[in-house]
């Protein structure tokens, strides 16, 4: 999981508390891994991890995964380090 995070260019603990609300569970770590609640077919969790991709890391202008979440006030934003396109996300 750590590595995955680290992949996305994102904190492990945003990665496992996105994922632990998509999935609807409770979700904790175990060295580098993630642990859920319950029982997950490893398409269940790729599907949960390719909306947090395309939510959470993606630029929806250009496409490009070299993006920051930026957290102003109470809003929080998707940064663009390719386009500099600045986008409102939920995760």
């Amino acid at each position: 999981m750590r590595q995955v995070a680290e992949a996305l260019n994102r904190k492990p603990e945003h990665l496992l508390r996105f994922l632990s609300k998509e999935l609807a569970t409770a979700g904790g770590f175990e060295g580098d891994l993630a642990v859920f609640q319950g029982r997950f077919t490893p398409e269940t969790l790729s599907r949960a991890l390719n909306v947090y991709v395309r939510e959470c890391v993606l630029c929806p202008v250009c496409g490009s995964p070299d993006t920051r979440i930026v957290r102003e006030e109470r809003l929080k934003f998707l940064i663009c380090e390719a386009c500099g396109a600045k986008s409102s996300v939920r995760c």
